[in-house]
């Protein structure tokens, strides 16, 4: 540990810097979509837009730092062990074969070092800190708090010289300050997420003042409900912990208005498409448009799924249109894209039209196997207008709508037309798609004489032709990358 903090030393002077929202932390990397303490969870946890990453970190009996949260493998692994009892290539076997490998503290500190990432660590034990602290040093990882769950522990890892700043953990009915003033901890760190359902209003001007007065940082408990991360956001602190990074995350790029962002299959790419995972994550990331996909049931029940058939994304098989409602049901969507959404299943159109309206997110529907009029019908019946729009495939499709429904809002595509002028005419739709090949400015101002808005649909991952498209400034932006074009999008504010 001398050598690394000879070669590396790290400052505090990110702890002022000055920032629009508190930093995002992703409590045990992003653990809502992921095995907890995984690489797994540290890389969506990046891909969600979060400022650090908290890991728990214990010592293996061959004095190997790994994260891992249980002192034992009852949990995991359904074995009476302790982590302390094995080694480290042991424990990662072991946990390999239950779908969640424990990674060693030297991946993660690699990957966070690669990828920009700051650390909260929190070391369940004295060594577990120091030899965590020197993975960290020797990646030259600037950005780093360190946890403590009492006093004691506080005064341990400063009276040892810990190079970054040490946070004390406090519960429910425990005045964090005077511990601060006891141990010289450098951060406060109420865990009140039990206080209630609004634990925000216990951090009141007073809680605050007496913060500034010490010169007391201020770090949060992980929190996932909507109203309270909104007014956390509003306060002086510091970070925010949360199994959805990206609920923080999201107001850091608020001041992104323009384009309007389409996920395709909701957030795809954290969760199985389609699912009412993925619509969930797009909307707690603040993206404006979910895609959804809806076919009909053998005794006409809406599901949203996007192929035909079952085979693909879930543990049935054959055709949708075959199969009830009630069969459907019974299926496995979420373990084919990954053992953590096992049990998450195909969604009836009608759960994720209400989880639109519960979380205040707008739908792009597109109609694969359903009847126009039964659709339409149901989904306007849930949803304003102006919050849905719908497309099918099918020209006829289109047409059944335009001509039943003169309310419902319509996409086209301008590649389906033999000239744009074809495809403005031909319905009174409200949005006109185009392709990495056919979007341009020219093309743009038409539809936007026409009063028609601009959608560019981009399935890829190219930076560089993302950067493209957004120079052409389109109204939307439809993506299987969204938190990619956020990313983008926030670097050019």
């Amino acid at each position: 540990m001398e050598t690394a903090l000879q070669a590396f030393k790290p400052g505090r002077a990110w702890l002022g810097e000055p920032r629009s929202v508190p930093l995002s932390i992703a409590h045990r990397g992003a653990s809502a979509y992921a095995f907890d303490n995984t690489l797994r969870a540290y890389e969506i946890a990046h891909e969600l837009g979060a400022d650090m990453w908290e890991v728990d970190v214990r010592l293996t009996v061959d004095r190997i730092p790994v994260a891992f949260h249980d002192e034992d493998l009852k949990a995991i692994c359904g074995l009476d062990l302790k982590v302390a009892d094995v080694t480290a290539a042991r424990l990662q076997a072991l946990t390999a074969e239950s779908g969640r490998e424990a990674p060693l503290f030297s991946q993660i500190a690699g990957l966070a070092a690669r990828l920009g990432a700051g650390i909260y660590l929190d070391a369940k034990e004295g060594e577990a800190a120091s030899l965590a602290i020197a993975e960290l040093l020797d990646h030259r990882i600037e950005r780093v708090i360190v946890g403590a769950n009492t006093p004691d522990y506080a005064s341990e890892l400063i009276a040892g010289g810990c190079p970054y700043p040490v946070s004390i953990l406090v519960g429910v009915g425990t005045d964090p300050f005077p511990i601060a003033d006891q141990c010289g901890a450098e951060i406060v760190h109420p865990c009140w997420e039990r206080a209630g359902q609004r634990p925000d209003r216990l951090l009141d001007e007073a809680f605050f003042a007496r913060a500034r007065e010490r010169g007391l940082p201020v770090v949060t408990w992980h929190e996932e409900r909507v109203d309270v991360v909104e007014a956390l956001v509003k306060m002086p602190i510091l970070g925010i912990c949360s199994d959805q990074p990206e609920m923080v995350a999201r107001f850091a790029r608020s001041a992104v208005t323009s384009p309007e962002i389409v996920c395709h299959r909701g957030a795809c790419k954290v969760a199985p498409e389609n699912t009412l995972a993925s619509a969930k994550a797009a909307w707690a990331a603040g993206f404006d448009y979910v895609e959804i996909d809806v076919q009909e049931t053998a005794d006409g029940q809406l599901v949203v799924h996007h192929d035909a058939t079952l085979d693909r994304t879930t543990s049935g098989s054959g055709a949708i249109a075959e199969k009830t409602g009630a069969e459907l049901a019974l299926l496995d969507a979420g373990r084919k894209f990954d053992p953590f959404f096992e049990g998450e299943s195909i969604p009836p159109l009608c759960a994720v039209l209400e989880t639109a309206l519960r979380m205040g997110g707008k739908l792009y529907v597109e109609l694969k196997q359903a009847d126009p009029h039964h659709t339409v019908s149901k989904v306007l019946r849930m949803m304003a207008a102006e919050d849905v729009f719908f497309w099918a495939h099918d020209v006829g499709r289109l047409r059944a709508i335009h001509d039943a429904f003169p309310q419902a809002k319509l996409m086209v595509r301008a590649e389906d037309f033999e000239s744009l002028d074809t495809c403005l005419s031909t319905f009174r739709s409200g949005i006109v798609e185009f392709n990495a090949t056919n979007a341009g400015p020219a093309a743009f101002e038409a539809v936007r004489a026409a009063g028609r808005k601009a959608m560019i649909a981009y399935m890829g991952n190219d930076p560089s032709e993302i950067k493209r498209l957004l120079a052409l400034k389109p109204d939307l932006f439809n993506v299987n990358e969204p938190f990619l074009v956020a990313r983008m999008l926030g670097k050019s504010i």
